[in-house]
């Protein structure tokens, strides 16, 4: 099994990779991709309970993972974004999500997250307008587009100009 990402661009300051063979046996493989702009992280789609410990082992090899900037859920299947209450109590990343799914994904976060931690999961999320919007990602802009048609109502998929 390659575990090691596709690196799909990188001109020294801007860096996108994609990790596509992080499951094996039964399970849903999708693909996660990690942007990096200057210091600053964005993890698109993280995955599932099978996919958090060797996608941050893969990640750990690349950025600090607990600077983690941005985690992006382009929608809320569980192959995409089940593991979020791992990544939030691991990491200081901000949520990106549909609006529509913004008030679902506490539901994916554990009680020990708030009473251990302090952490409160709507406090670290930016839902997303169904007419998309652009956020700034280090030095450049991503922009998140609405595909409410490819996949569910509220999909959102991530351009990197």
């Amino acid at each position: 099994m390659r575990r090691e990402p596709i690196v799909l661009f990188d001109n020294g300051e801007h860096q996108c990779m994609m990790f596509d063979d992080l499951v094996s046996r039964e399970g849903v493989q999708s693909n996660q991709f990690l942007i990096t702009d200057n210091e600053q992280y964005l993890l698109l789609d993280p995955g599932g309970d099978l996919t958090y410990t060797p996608l941050s082992l893969e990640l750990s090899k690349h950025i600090p993972v607990q600077d983690l900037t941005y985690i992006f859920a382009s929608h809320q299947d569980p192959d995409i974004i089940a593991s979020l209450d791992k990544w939030l109590l691991h990491t200081r990343a901000r949520v990106i999500c549909s609006k529509l799914w913004a008030r679902f994904l506490p539901h994916l976060t554990a009680n020990y997250l708030a009473l251990s931690r302090g952490i409160n999961t709507f406090d670290r999320i930016i839902a997303l307008p169904d007419r998309g919007q652009s956020f700034a990602l280090g030095k450049c802009t991503l922009k998140a587009v609405p595909a409410h048609f490819l996949h569910s109502v509220g999909n959102f998929q991530l351009y990197d100009p």
